[in-house]
């Protein structure tokens, strides 16, 4: 059972639709929680196309002049819902996980800033509460509130943050939740000039849920695409092995491949008859295009991690003490390095569609990640024999 929660900031870029995908895949999610998505008429097909699966189901709330947007997606073999509430602030949906038959009540949250609403906003959740006869609940979402105010740096204190604290922890007693043990990041929201930063983001649970799924963690991830971190709710991880070998189309656009292919085939040497020569030429040489590969276009993996690595190290020197204006400048520069990556990784991503595209960078991806899972799925290179 592994939930996924995030505050998007919005999903109309490309990039971010292949980090929740991504996030999707590695991490083994059965259900995603999105926050502030901000996309009128968020489709089903919209739903299939970022899950990257048909078999799925879902609720939206629809944004407000073009803020706010909950959406909750799920795979149906996994869960099943049974009743549900919406509306502008959480979406409320009764349900039960099909593998352990167990029925559960998930909120998917996103608060007001407001601190009057924020408190009408649980207080509607208690009522709730009350009414449900299950027992089985998790809340989850951006609640924009903090619990003490260790959880929040760089922002005055003088703001009813102290209201706001009693408010969130009376909130979490009534309704009898735990708030479960968290690993990764100390916070989950962060300003774009990295002054101010705040835990607003988590997983809430019962004891009940507790006693179905004991060791129940949330994990904050590394932020890229937003400036809230994913949340993971999990309790182990899924290994899911070594990739299998893929032609890139767009090595043929590199100036050196096909003088490296030429030189490589011209140095095999293989004895035998012409089929064997042949089999063991292309062995070597799906060796060769792989480590070719890693060289030249591998390095922006390298590259992205090297600079993911040194934003964490500067966001972890900041939870302990504030960063200089130098450390603060090169965090925005990373920051700005790692989103020119990840275009560039959009790109490559689009070139493996063979697509032709009328608009490069178009954000509605929904065409040309149905035409790659296609092509993958004809085109996979299962071994050579």
């Amino acid at each position: 059972m592994r939930i996924l929660s995030l505050n998007v900031r919005g999903l109309g870029s490309p990039v971010k639709w292949r980090y929740i995908k991504d996030v999707i895949r590695k991490e083994g999610v059965k259900m995603v929680c999105l926050q502030e998505v901000k996309l009128a008429n968020f489709s089903l097909n919209n739903c299939c196309q970022l899950w990257g699966d048909n078999d799925i189901d879902y609720f939206y709330s629809e944004p407000i002049n073009g803020a706010g947007g909950i959406l909750t997606i799920w795979h149906k073999k996994n869960f099943q819902c049974s009743n549900h509430i919406i509306n502008r602030w959480f979406i409320v949906f009764v349900g039960i996980f099909r593998e352990s038959n167990t029925p559960v009540v998930i909120t998917n949250e996103y608060s007001s800033c407001n601190l009057q609403l924020k408190m009408q906003i649980w207080e509607e959740l208690k009522g709730i509460r009350q009414r449900e006869p299950c027992n089985s609940w998790c809340i989850l979402g951006n609640f924009n509130a903090i619990r003490n105010e260790e959880e929040r740096r760089g922002i005055s204190q003088a703001r009813g943050n102290k209201r706001e604290m009693q408010g969130f922890n009376n909130f979490i007693d009534s309704m009898e939740m735990v708030d479960i043990p968290s690993i990764g990041r100390k916070y989950t929201w962060y300003r774009p000039n990295g002054k101010a930063k705040s835990r607003l983001d988590r997983f809430l649970t019962t004891f009940e849920w507790l006693q179905h799924w004991p060791g129940s963690k949330q994990y904050v991830l590394d932020r890229q695409v937003s400036d809230h971190c994913a949340l993971v709710l999990k309790v182990n991880i899924v290994d899911w092995g070594p990739k299998p070998f893929r032609f890139l189309d767009i090595w043929q656009e590199h100036k050196e491949f096909d003088k490296f292919v030429k030189d490589k085939w011209g140095n095999y040497l293989v004895q035998g008859n012409e089929i064997l020569v042949l089999k063991e030429k292309l062995k070597m040489l799906k060796s060769d295009l792989k480590g070719w590969n890693k060289d030249v276009f591998g390095y922006t993996d390298k590259l992205k991690m090297d600079i993911l690595n040194k934003i964490q190290e500067l966001d972890r020197r900041d939870d302990e003490d504030e960063l200089d204006e130098d450390k603060i400048r090169e965090r925005r520069e990373l920051l700005s390095q790692l989103q020119d990556i990840n275009m560039r990784n959009e790109s490559l991503l689009q070139q493996k569609s063979r697509a032709l595209w009328f608009k490069k960078g178009d954000s509605n991806s929904k065409y040309y990640h149905a035409s790659i899972k296609w092509r993958r799925m004809r085109n996979e290179i299962k071994g050579i024999h």
